[in-house]
């Protein structure tokens, strides 16, 4: 009787061990699961963290300037030969070797604005390249050179232009846009807003707007006035339509004093030397 109920005591002690051997691994399991959760929260959190110090430092690397900022917006149309607003491909090859050599920094719209909005830079030399009305040539002659470079540029489409003879196709701009070019509005059917009713100018310009927003998933925040035409309506109707900025033909340096919604821009034309380009850009 004695011995069993010894070994009864002996099992019972054992089981006790095993016990607690076993809710011990289990929580060291525990442990060492929360552990990891703990390190890939950590992880995370540490490359979330770069991810706010880079963009902060980029934002600390613009120039807060104590001037007026005067934007250079450049203005081009087809890259071909023949008339006033045609420039020849190595007369803008010329040109953009001219911003390059020269330590120029090439803006998207989103930059554009930040410049002339908070009046500082990513750089002492910086300009706005744009092409008005969205021809063929951009693609196959202007792009080509601009890849070369690392540029980037804005191209003001013609919304019913889209896939037309000499214009731009869905494919071409889908890549332009993979390589830093930007796809902005030059309104529904380019005609002269200021000849228009209030009601017809909305269409155009909110219309197009839409239509850029939902075709390349984007915010559409710059608009070229067709012809470089437009009113008081227009002003008004173009910020009412959701655009931060847009430009016109008249000549000069982009200010913020012109009002957003009516930029000057520097017409570029056939026959323009390198120097002389230089001496437009700098104001000489």
């Amino acid at each position: 009787m004695k011995k069993t109920c010894m070994w009864l005591a002996v099992g019972v002690v054992m089981l006790l061990i095993s016990g607690c051997m076993g809710t011990k691994q289990h929580t060291e399991g525990n442990q060492q699961a929360i552990k990891e959760v703990k390190g890939q929260v950590q992880t995370k959190e540490t490359t979330e963290t770069q991810q706010i110090e880079a963009a902060e430092i980029d934002k600390q690397n613009w120039i807060q300037q104590k001037e007026p900022v005067a934007l250079p917006i450049l203005m081009y149309h087809s890259i071909s030969s023949g008339n006033s607003l045609r420039v020849p491909k190595s007369e803008f090859a010329a040109h953009m070797k001219w911003l390059k050599d020269n330590g120029y920094v090439t803006l998207s719209p989103k930059e554009a604005y930040q410049v002339l909005a908070t009046n500082s830079t990513p750089s002492e030399k910086y300009v706005l390249i744009t092409f008005d009305d969205g021809y063929t040539d951009n693609y196959t002659k202007a792009f080509p050179i601009l890849k070369e470079y690392g540029m980037k540029a804005t191209i003001f489409m013609i919304e019913q232009s889209i896939g037309r003879p000499h214009h731009l196709t869905d494919a071409q701009m889908d890549d332009m846009m993979a390589h830093g070019i930007s796809i902005e509005s030059h309104t529904i059917h380019h005609l002269e807003l200021n000849r228009l009713t209030q009601k017809q100018q909305e269409e155009e310009l909110k219309g197009s707007k839409v239509f850029f927003d939902q075709r390349f998933s984007q915010q559409t925040i710059m608009v070229s006035y067709p012809v470089g035409r437009y009113n008081e309506d227009t002003l008004k109707l173009a910020k009412e339509a959701g655009y931060e900025m847009a430009v016109t033909t008249e000549p000069g340096h982009a200010k913020k004093e012109q009002g957003m919604m009516s930029l000057h821009r520097l017409r570029i034309s056939p026959g323009l030397s390198p120097e002389s380009f230089g001496r437009l850009i700098e104001g000489n």
